[in-house]
């Protein structure tokens, strides 16, 4: 259940992140640009982007650990991997602090600040805070949030009173962050260059482990059929009192490639795989029409799970740049509003 932050943990946040705009830290750091602070296990690095070196829009992204820097890995990669903005935007696992425009923010986030007692005036001078999960829209901040929140803040203050005490430049290009790490006792640290974990968005392959049904599979018959299988995101806000935040659902879908027309489709729970109800769409077509000839996705996230389902069926898996049938019906739906 949802615990709204109260207006002195919102008073600590807003502290750190004024604190955090005086030491302009968008005058040293590209948003590729990565910094990790690290207190306990590797695996629980929390990982900062800072926006505002080109001067368009002032912020600073917070990455939790593994899960979080996969995250910004698919949306700084989602144009080699051909993926549409608005599906990496709605995967997206951060928190992040702006300093925007007053029409950005919502009434909500207004009248904090007003309780708060700042005054901003003019353009990009606005600081304000959003939480984004996978599966639903960009949100304010719950208590807990806040609260974590404002220690990164406090934690990445600290470091980048740190950075300029290295008297050498960390070579971002080459997959390396700086990295600030604190001691048990957290009365130590540790500063200096250090290799990301990883440099490229890790996607997992979906694995079948019926063996019944793999049976079934690898003995459907084939059929002309050519599809296209895919996933999307609706791209309107649904509030439901089962969520805590409005959703963004996302949509698995697989149509004919010949005809255009959409076979099937489901639109998921935020919590839901998308590519595994994709992957149940696509047995239900060959357990009940055959095996198709051929299977068109068109990002490799999508392909991998849905590989080893054409491998068992000996099914042709390729991937292309655009899906036109789904594409079409997507934008039908948008039209529509649905």
């Amino acid at each position: 259940m949802r615990t709204e932050a109260s207006i002195e943990q919102w008073r600590t946040l807003y502290e750190a992140a004024t604190n955090i705009k005086g030491l302009k830290p968008w005058e040293k750091f590209w948003d590729m640009d990565l910094i990790g602070i690290r207190d306990g296990a590797e695996e629980n690095t929390v990982f900062f982007s800072i926006l505002g070196r080109g001067g368009e829009c002032y912020g600073i992204t917070v990455y939790e650990g593994y899960e979080g820097l996969n995250s910004f890995l698919m949306l700084a990669m989602q144009q080699s991997m051909n993926l549409s903005p608005q599906y990496a935007m709605s995967q997206q696992k951060n928190l992040t602090c702006y300093w925007g425009n007053r029409e950005e923010l919502s009434t909500k986030q207004r009248n904090i600040i007003k309780e708060l007692g700042y005054k901003y005036r003019g353009k990009n001078q606005w600081l304000y805070f959003l939480s984004f999960e996978p599966g639903y829209y960009p949100y304010n901040m719950d208590a807990d949030e806040v609260q974590r929140m404002g220690r990164y803040l406090q934690d990445l203050e600290f470091a980048l009173q740190h950075y300029d005490q290295m008297g050498t430049e960390v070579d971002f290009a080459e997959g390396n962050m700086f990295l600030f790490t604190f001691g048990k006792d957290r009365k130590t640290w540790n500063f200096g260059q250090a290799p990301l974990p990883f440099t490229a968005f890790q996607f997992g392959n979906l694995v079948l482990t019926d063996e019944e049904l793999l049976e079934d599979l690898a003995k459907a018959p084939g059929c002309d059929a050519v599809l296209e299988a895919g996933v999307s995101v609706l791209g309107a806000s649904v509030s439901d009192k089962k969520y805590d935040r409005p959703a963004n659902p996302a949509l698995s879908l697989l149509g004919d490639a010949r005809s255009g027309m959409v076979l099937k489709f489901e639109m998921l729970e935020p919590e839901d795989d998308p590519i595994v109800m994709l992957a149940e769409i696509l047995i239900g077509f060959i357990l009940n029409a055959g095996a198709p000839k051929e299977v068109k996705v068109s990002n490799v996230i999508v392909e991998a799970g849905l590989e080893q389902i054409c491998d068992v069926c000996g099914i042709r898996l390729r991937r292309v740049k655009r899906l036109r049938g789904l594409e079409s019906f997507m934008e039908e739906m948008q039209r529509f509003g649905m």
